[in-house]
């Protein structure tokens, strides 16, 4: 393996998102992946079974350099030392788990937490190094499967003047009426971030009434558009009890770039954004919202959206990420609706862990202060598993809680 990588585009795109979240008051952009076993394990014995595993030796061993001048680089084989933090509760209070996932500038961090009959151990993955796809190609390579460590660069098969050009027209489709007004949960709290989270798992046949809304339109089939769907009409719902008036809706999620062809790998991002835009008068029921968003979908994907947003990434890697978030907020006014955060799939990624049954496995995303709320899915043992995740300062529990309530009632609504 080479000594050290340059990180990719993509891979500045995630260090553009840790910046904003720190900047606002949020402690990293962490995935957090809780996996509860049915019986306890000792800290000895986790630490053994984690460094027989090819990959987390490596991905512990594996630092950022940030040189002052020039890119950021992953450098390999760096002297570090896994740790495993311990400690004994009575039971698991996932507010109180989740809160606190600062880490620094460690690529990854364990936490073996003892109960009276059972252990659970939550992953802490900085995402500056690894991507979701990752984090589940880490847990599926202690079933035995094989992966690239880290993602083999390509050389930069277009022209500086011509990802330029691609960089502009993605502005120029950013920028479109970027001076109107956005509909959002605004905070102006200067606090840090205090997260809190609320979890619903729906019943098999609650999900299969769900499923049965995803529409084929413009080629595309998606469970997404109809959550997304739902995220818009409970956002709407909460807007308009406050009497605030609507402007359109603006937010986004992340598009995977990684060719099928292309060898999975652990290490690194490669994925983009899809952005929509939808007027006030096109929040109306779920089916006809799914159909907007499978189109917006569709003209970016023939446009090639989500590539010209990795060329004009490619340009804005030599800008400092200071200056850069500027850039990034002012269309925004730093604002977006919500942030969609989309996990969708089979979340039981592995049955065994360590001898040991898996009996439940949550991963919760980063939240933010604009916006303050982050919307997660995902299907666990085949049941759509919801997750609203909001930074306490700025959103009460109250709000929080009519915020889910509205998302059940839209997605269970026939």
């Amino acid at each position: 393996m080479q000594k050290e990588i340059s990180l990719s585009n993509s891979d500045h795109l995630q260090m553009l998102f840790d910046y904003k979240i720190k900047k606002e008051g949020g402690s990293a952009n962490t995935s957090q992946l809780l996996i509860e076993l049915d019986s306890s394990i000792s800290a000895d014995e986790l630490k053994e079974h984690l460094l027989s595993n090819e990959y987390i030796e490596q991905f512990v061993k594996t630092s950022l350099v940030r040189p002052f001048f020039g890119k950021e680089k992953y450098r390999f084989n760096s002297p570090q030392n896994l740790i495993v933090e311990e400690y004994f509760i009575d039971n698991l209070d996932y507010s109180e788990l989740f809160h606190n996932d600062f880490i620094g500038s460690n690529p990854v961090k364990f936490t073996l937490i003892q109960l009276p009959d059972s252990s659970a151990i939550l992953f802490q993955f900085n995402h500056i190094f690894i991507d979701n796809n990752g984090v589940k190609n880490i847990l599926k390579s202690f079933a035995g499967e094989k992966f690239e460590f880290h993602r083999i660069l390509k050389p930069e098969e277009k022209s500086f003047f011509k990802r330029l050009q691609n960089g502009f027209q993605f502005t120029r489709m950013m920028m479109t009426k970027w001076r109107e007004p956005i509909s959002h949960i605004s905070s102006k709290d200067k606090r840090p971030v205090f997260k809190k989270y609320i979890l619903h798992s729906f019943t098999a046949e609650e999900t299969e009434s769900i499923t049965a809304k995803i529409k084929r339109s413009y080629h595309i089939q998606s469970m997404s558009s109809v959550l997304m769907a739902a995220c818009c009409k409970s956002l709407q719902d909460h807007i308009l009890k406050k009497g605030e008036k609507q402007y359109k809706y603006s937010f986004q999620q992340p598009s995977e770039l990684t060719h099928k062809k292309d060898p999975k790998y652990i290490l690194g991002n490669r994925f983009s954004f899809i952005f929509y835009r939808l007027q006030p008068e096109q929040v109306t029921t779920i089916s006809e919202i799914q159909d907007e968003l499978n189109k917006q979908t569709m003209q970016q994907m023939k446009a090639g959206i989500a590539l010209k947003s990795l060329d004009l990434q490619s340009i804005l890697r030599f800008v400092n990420l200071r200056l850069h978030f500027g850039m990034i907020n002012l269309p925004a006014r730093g604002k977006m609706t919500s942030f969609a955060y989309t996990f969708i799939g089979e979340s039981k990624i592995i049955s065994e862990f360590a001898g040991r049954k898996v009996t439940n496995m949550i991963n919760i995303p980063p939240v933010m202060k604009n916006p303050p709320i982050t919307f997660g899915a995902v299907l666990y043992e085949g049941n759509l598993r919801i997750k609203l995740c909001y930074d306490m300062n700025s959103v009460s529990n109250l709000e929080a809680e009519e915020l889910i309530q509205s998302m059940k009632h839209h997605l269970l609504t026939p």
